[in-house]
């Protein structure tokens, strides 16, 4: 009997020992199941306080990029600080604030004269990047411009500055009518590009860019954006894909990055470019993702 009694107590104590073990063995794992559990997963989109202008067209308003920004600030964690007015008489407002360390903050520029000429909106836009650097210091910034906005932007950068004059780093060109406008001084089908890549026609804007195109600041990321309706017009309804296209000979030998997105269909339509989600989203994805 007392033999029996031993062997079930030396058994009792074997399980004991392995049961022991087994615990040591497993805290590891539990160990580094938490710590993987506590890292912080990257955001694809960058940390950046180089402001980003974000600028209408002809006969455009605050709902021209009203969408723009809000997927901005959705998707790629941009903050709309400043609403920058210019007034009839060019009186620039700033309504908002740009605190330090926003995150990829955003400038929206309304025209109240939206029906003013490339050159009278360029020189408002180069007045209001004074204004909001006056502010609050950068030393570059971007450009988002639809339409006419576009023509202006870039007749902006090939105007000379006042020294001190912050640096254009990424410019969003979206259905920029660069050489000409249907149902002004452009037709759909009717201009095309020579084997050199220069339109065959150069329309107003255009002639007006040509003069100072070497004036354009060189180094500068451009994403241009043209719109198809797919109806066999080779336009968004306004403005031809060869105008838009032009932006391209007319920048040459200033070694601009140039990236060129298509988009079709009815989501196409010069107006509705602004308000179509895949723009945007290629928007956000050329200012902002890593």
């Amino acid at each position: 009997m007392r033999k029996l009694s031993l062997i079930k107590w030396l058994c009792l104590g074997l399980l004991v020992i392995v049961g022991l073990s087994g615990c040591g063995k497993s805290a590891p794992a539990t160990k580094s199941a938490t710590s993987a559990s506590t890292k912080t997963v990257q955001s694809p989109y960058v940390t950046s306080q180089r402001p980003t202008f974000y600028v209408h067209g002809f006969q455009g308003s605050a709902k021209s990029t009203n969408t723009l920004i809000a997927h901005a600030e959705k998707t790629a964690h941009a903050h709309k600080v400043i609403v920058a007015t210019v007034g009839t008489d060019g009186t620039i407002s700033l309504n908002g604030s740009w605190k330090n360390g926003t995150r990829n903050p955003i400038i929206q520029v309304v025209f109240k004269n939206n029906l003013a000429q490339y050159d009278q909106q360029s020189a408002w836009l180069a007045a209001v990047i004074s204004a909001v650097k006056a502010q609050h210091t950068f030393k570059s910034y971007n450009i988002v411009a639809h339409s006419a906005g576009c023509v202006a932007s870039v007749n902006m950068l090939m105007t000379k500055q006042t020294s001190g004059f912050p640096k254009v780093n990424k410019l969003v060109t979206i259905a920029g009518p660069f050489d000409g406008v249907v149902g002004e001084d452009d037709v759909a089908n009717q201009n095309s590009f020579l084997a050199s890549g220069k339109p065959a026609e150069l329309h107003a804007a255009y002639q007006l860019l040509v003069a100072k195109r070497t004036n354009f600041p060189k180094g500068v990321h451009l994403l241009n954006i043209v719109g198809n309706l797919d109806d066999g017009s080779n336009e968004d309804g306004f403005v031809t894909n060869v105008s838009a296209r032009s932006i391209k000979y007319l920048l040459r030998g200033r070694q601009v990055a140039y990236t060129e997105k298509d988009f079709h269909g009815k989501k196409a339509q010069h107006s509705q470019l602004h308000e179509n989600p895949k723009v945007a989203l290629a928007v956000d994805n050329y200012l902002w993702h890593r």
